[in-house]
């Protein structure tokens, strides 16, 4: 029956409201919060600053009390002369120590006291612990005091500690807050460097298709047809260019080799003006030829009878059909030579012209222009590619930082506020 009447006439706590703060009126909420938490640690700590106020009083008078004590008479004598050296000592390193009245505000003044705790208890291990035989009364009244002492100051710690941890709350949510829009800002100027690349990226590609329109456009220049008539003459004449070069190598490798022997026979023979001149001959042989048809077909010539007269003696002899083809007689490799090296040179000519005429035509001038002006809108459409990849990266970086951060913030304000705490932290927005 008792518990029925007394759950009827039960008082029901009414539910503590959600608090809604928007992100704006945030800062505004922090500051008066610790203003709040500044207030309370100072109710919280008055009657402590107030007993501490009167117990260092007390410790004084106690101190002073001493200097005029006349101690207990029945002690040993030994014990007393220590007291009585030791007094004075501590009087005074005491009075220093109380010198120090603790004001200011209530952090500022539990700093004071805690120091004068710990100087007061330094100096009762100190000269101190030889006072209490002779001084014992006295000692007491110290004693008790500094004991006040720590009582109150350890009731402040408390309430220290717990203001310190609540404005280390605000200075995170602080920090949060500022997070936040400085990511803001970060998420606002990534979103506008992806436009601002996007729109680039989109003018080149529009760019480079109007420059591969031109160029396939080009196909139907009357231009067009004049120059594939010219590149096709040009690549007839490569042809024949390599095949002379072909030719060429035939006549001067087995010339080479033989001249070299030839060159060494003189030698071994004394004859120092035949192995000079075929030493000049394989100079030219040697070197690239190209371009100077009558120098090599010159030196050869100049050479021929020394050789043959060599191979009539026995003295150089020839060991293949090309040898034989090429020195049997001495016209066959001056001409030779001298006829490859003329159809080299006009196949060159002839090609040269060609590439003139070619470059002048406008169609391949313009052909040039377009392609060097793709070639560098494609690489424009490669960096800014790149740095629109770049900002789309941050600006999901941004996303993802501000997400965490905005729990952080509701998580650490609900903690502040000791209840439910619903921050209306604005969405990202392009700006």
């Amino acid at each position: 029956m008792f518990k029925q009447l007394r759950d009827l006439f039960r008082r029901t706590e009414p539910a503590e409201e959600k608090l809604e703060l928007s992100f704006e009126d945030l800062p505004a909420w922090l500051d008066a919060r610790e203003e709040g938490i500044g207030r309370e640690l100072s109710d919280a700590t008055g009657p402590s600053r107030e007993a501490i106020h009167g117990t260092l009083e007390n410790l004084r008078e106690a101190v002073a009390g001493m200097e005029t004590a006349d101690g207990d008479k029945e002690i040993h004598p030994r014990l007393r002369d220590i007291s009585r050296k030791a007094l004075p000592g501590f009087t005074k390193s005491m009075a220093q120590i109380l010198s120090r009245e603790p004001s200011g505000d209530p952090e500022t003044f539990y700093t004071t006291a805690t120091e004068t705790l710990k100087s007061a208890l330094k100096a009762m291990k100190g000269q101190g612990k030889y006072l209490s035989s002779f001084y014992p009364d006295e000692m007491k009244e110290v004693r008790t005091a500094i004991r006040d002492l720590g009582r109150e100051v350890n009731a402040m710690t408390e309430a220290i500690t717990h203001a310190r941890a609540g404005r280390q709350q605000v200075e995170e949510i602080r920090e949060s807050y500022e997070s936040l829009a400085r990511t803001r800002e970060e998420y606002t100027a990534a979103s506008g460097q992806v436009r601002e690349f996007g729109a680039a990226l989109a003018e080149a590609e529009k760019k480079i298709r109007e420059a591969e329109q031109d160029l396939a456009a080009l196909k139907l220049h009357p231009d067009y047809v004049k120059k594939q008539e010219i590149e096709e003459r040009i690549r007839e004449l490569d042809g024949m260019d390599e095949e002379t070069r072909r030719e060429i190598a035939a006549l001067r490798t087995p010339a080479v080799h033989l001249f070299r022997k030839a060159e060494k026979v003189a030698g071994k023979a004394g004859d120092s003006a035949a192995a000079a001149a075929i030493g000049r001959v394989l100079d030219a042989y040697t070197g690239s030829l190209a371009g100077d048809e009558e120098g090599p077909a010159s030196l050869t010539e100049a050479v021929m009878p020394a050789i043959l007269a060599m191979i009539g003696r026995g003295d150089l002899a020839l060991k293949n059909q090309d040898e034989v083809r090429l020195f049997s007689d001495p016209d066959t490799l001056p001409a030779g030579i001298r006829r490859a090296l003329h159809r080299q040179r006009e196949v060159r000519e002839q090609r040269t012209t060609l590439q003139k005429t070619l470059a002048a035509l406008p169609g391949v001038i313009e052909e040039q222009r377009l392609t060097a002006t793709l070639a560098q809108l494609q690489r424009e459409r490669e960096a800014r590619a790149a740095a629109r990849a770049r900002a789309e990266n941050q600006r999901e970086i941004s996303q993802a930082s501000y997400a965490a951060e905005s729990e952080r913030l509701r998580s650490r304000t609900a903690a502040l506020a000791g209840r439910d705490v619903e921050v209306d932290v604005p969405d990202l927005t392009p700006a």
